[in-house]
């Protein structure tokens, strides 16, 4: 048995006293008031009640043995009738015989009285288990409830240090250094500029709660922030986008391309003599493919694929948020282009956080 198992059932092991000994009782005065005889003495009455409590709580404890095992053999959520028959058979086959040996000790029972003993103890453990599936299965309702709402709230802790990690005070300058030197030079450039900055931060506070956006929407955010980092590195940056209509509206966790394209700009230098191209498509509407082309690295080193190094602190904050969606891994490939291939989402994924 597993430790956790083990403790999960020492918790409730308190409680079957509390059950059998009324049990016990009960079962003394149905044998009191159909065999009047059965008794002499208020000794043999103390006995016959010792020895009633004592066999129902063994009965219980072999019940709840036998039942806590069945519980790691078959599934009350996947074989409910299975599970119930089962435990059932096993329980009534196991506590007869230890039931009818005490009531022949104890308290001479006739044939008769088997017969009525053994249909009290089946009734009985028909109840039990009716009760017991239904509290294991509210049980495990609960659980997975609570899952989902820690799963939910991990989800928005890794949503707002993705979004932290976007709005950073080395962007904010770099986009205030630029408006500053537009606004003596093209004050039409600077409005637009200005405009698609705004555009970005309004994308951001707007899918700050959200698990997932459509595509169509982050591509959009992608083209609104390849604006201003065009701004600064005019030509020598392309974006090109081709993506079919038939996944413009799958799922998507926001910021994940921009996240990519950043990355992109972060890890390359970018000048006339080494142009930097960036390349969102698909493969068989099934994977989403993020390219750019490599030049010399800004800190002298490539990015490492996972197998040699792990992710980059962007990248792993997006396998993790995928990590929720599907099993399906995001594939890294670093050799004369990097290629971050993302597998397209069902559209159920995206619903909002509460």
């Amino acid at each position: 048995m597993k430790k956790n198992n083990l403790h999960a059932f020492l918790k409730k092991f308190w409680l079957l006293p509390a059950i059998c000994i009324p049990l016990g009782v009960l079962f003394m005065f149905y044998f009191q008031a159909t065999n009047p005889s059965a008794f002499d003495t208020p000794w043999e009455k103390t006995q016959g009640y010792f020895a009633a409590i004592l066999t129902s709580n063994l009965i219980g404890f072999l019940v709840y043995v036998i039942d806590h095992w069945l519980d790691t053999k078959i599934s009350w959520k996947n074989s409910f009738l299975t599970r119930y028959i089962t435990g059932l058979a096993l329980n009534f086959i196991m506590a007869l015989p230890l039931a009818e040996a005490e009531a022949v000790w104890a308290h001479e029972a006739k044939p008769a009285d088997l017969i009525k003993l053994g249909i009290l103890l089946l009734t009985s453990l028909v109840i039990y288990e009716i009760f017991y599936g239904w509290f294991y299965s509210y049980r495990y309702y609960v659980h997975k409830q609570i899952e989902g709402l820690k799963m939910d709230r991990l989800q928005l802790e890794l949503q707002f240090e993705s979004l932290k990690s976007q709005i950073s005070p080395h962007f904010l300058f770099n986009c205030l250094n630029t408006i500053s030197s537009l606004i003596y030079k093209d004050t039409r450039l600077a409005e637009e500029f200005i405009r698609r900055m705004a555009d970005t931060f309004q994308y951001v506070l707007k899918n700050q709660k959200r698990k997932t956006v459509p595509l169509r929407e982050e591509l959009d955010f992608v083209k609104a922030y390849y604006y201003l980092l065009q701004v600064r590195f005019e030509n020598n940056l392309q974006l090109e986008i081709n993506i079919p209509r038939s996944l413009l509206d799958s799922p998507i966790p926001p910021l994940t391309l921009q996240m990519l394209m950043e990355n992109s700009v972060k890890h390359n230098i970018i000048t006339r003599e080494q142009p930097l191209l960036v390349y969102v498509s698909a493969r068989d509407n099934t994977h989403l493919l993020v390219t750019n082309s490599k030049t010399k690295a800004s800190t002298g080193v490539s990015l490492p694929v996972p197998q040699a190094g792990g992710f980059q602190v962007g990248l792993e904050a997006i396998h993790k948020r995928y990590a929720f969606f599907t099993s399906e891994k995001i594939q890294i490939t670093d050799s004369e282009k990097f290629v971050v291939q993302l597998p397209v989402l069902k559209n159920h994924a995206s619903a909002d956080l509460p």
